[in-house]
């Protein structure tokens, strides 16, 4: 078949689609990963006339949305990553304006794969450019798309828009993290379809990335309770041969239950091949030697900032690490005094030690000692003429 040709059973395969609904056809023809891309534009030759080809679709936005889609495949390669990105962006916008007036789910599929397309084109422009706009500009787009989705709440979910509610949530909690808003600028919409992952009629692939966005959300926000419960039912509903998503996934739960002082045994780190930089947290942190977790932490700064972890595990693992310090001490003292009574002296030789901040004086240590009892980190009194801390059992 000659270029045009194809060109032309392209447009109308696409009319057909729109004009009777069909959804899976129309996700078909709308496509938006690299690979089917290159695929889509070595088969068919697009000119720059393409008014004449696209005259004939009757429905003025169906018109202009295949015209946007075939100058976006078009131009992917000639122009910049950034003018791309906007044509992506203009598509979306056609689309949430489609969706606000059909009926149905039948739109779900493409806008699916669309929405993945806005996110991994606005990392691409972030990438090659450092410029985080393109974030901001997908977080828009997506936010437009879940309202219209979310909107439609008369019918059940499995005949109804929102079918593509918690994909597109999700997406929207991904992006949310990398634009230069505060979080909760954009991921407040998103926030909305947590009420809708216990009901059926979802697909559980969007169940479980939803609730791994969902649980990396609530970790940069310091909700470790909420994060921990998320990203442990995305693992462990995460299918077992879905292995680099479970290893994704553990990466931030394994985060998050350190913040609660759980660390992962040394068995399911070797399972899913974790970096060795865990193994070197999980013993530093377990032997209460805050120098050592902070400088391991430091000697892989770029690999956690990838993974928005770094100033959490830096900042928030102190005072955990401290506790573990003193337990030793306690440990020591035990043994050797059969007493939980403890000099403040032994404490602060210990806690400069760990850090190896030796200009650390005494009430530097007991305000240490007092948050640690009064987070309930440890059971004990301070006794400051006496300078002694009291450990319960």
């Amino acid at each position: 078949m000659g270029d045009n040709a194809t060109l032309v059973a392209f447009v109308k395969s696409v009319n057909d689609a729109f004009t009777y609904q069909d959804g899976p056809a129309l996700s078909k023809l709308f496509v938006f990963n690299d690979h089917t891309l290159s695929v889509f534009q070595n088969r068919i030759h697009i000119s720059d006339d393409l008014d004449s080809y696209v005259s004939y679709i009757s429905s003025p936005i169906q018109l202009q949305i295949t015209l946007t889609y075939l100058n976006y495949v078009r131009d992917r390669q000639s122009v910049t990553c950034e003018e791309t990105h906007k044509q992506l962006c203009r598509l979306a916008e056609l689309f949430t304006s489609l969706l606000t007036n059909a009926q149905g789910p039948w739109l779900i599929p493409t806008i699916r794969s669309m929405a993945v397309g806005l996110c991994l084109s606005a990392q691409r422009v972030a990438k090659q450019t450092d410029d985080a706009s393109a974030f901001t500009q997908s977080a828009t787009r997506l936010l437009q798309l879940l309202i219209v989705i979310l909107s439609d709440s008369t019918t059940p979910i499995a005949s109804s828009k929102r079918v593509g509610a918690l994909v597109v949530a999700g997406l929207l909690l991904r992006i949310s993290l990398r634009t230069s808003a505060a979080p909760g600028a954009y991921a407040g919409k998103a926030l909305e379809a947590k009420s809708l992952v216990s009901l059926p009629g979802f697909p559980q692939r969007d169940r479980i990335t939803y609730s791994y966005w969902l649980g990396r959300y609530y970790l940069v926000c310091y909700y470790i309770d909420a994060a921990r419960k998320q990203l442990e039912y995305a693992f462990s509903k995460c299918p077992s041969w879905h292995y680099h998503n479970k290893r994704a996934i553990l990466r931030h739960l394994v985060a998050a239950n350190m913040l609660r002082g759980q660390l992962p045994s040394n068995e399911l780190l070797e399972k899913y091949d974790m970096e060795p930089v865990y193994y070197d947290l999980a013993a530093c942190f377990k032997q209460g030697n805050l120098h050592l977790f902070q400088q391991n932490l430091v000697d892989n700064m770029e690999f956690f900032r990838s993974q928005g972890n770094f100033l959490l595990l830096l900042e928030r693992t102190k005072l955990l690490i401290y506790r573990n310090a003193l337990r030793k001490v306690a440990l020591l003292n035990t043994n050797a005094e059969r007493t939980n009574v403890l000099q403040y002296r032994d404490v602060l030789r210990a806690f400069q030690l760990t850090s190896q901040n030796f200009e650390m004086d005494v009430l530097e240590m007991e305000s240490i000692l007092a948050s640690l009892i009064s987070q309930k980190m440890v059971l004990g009194y301070l006794f400051h003429h006496h300078q002694v801390v009291n450990l319960s059992h």
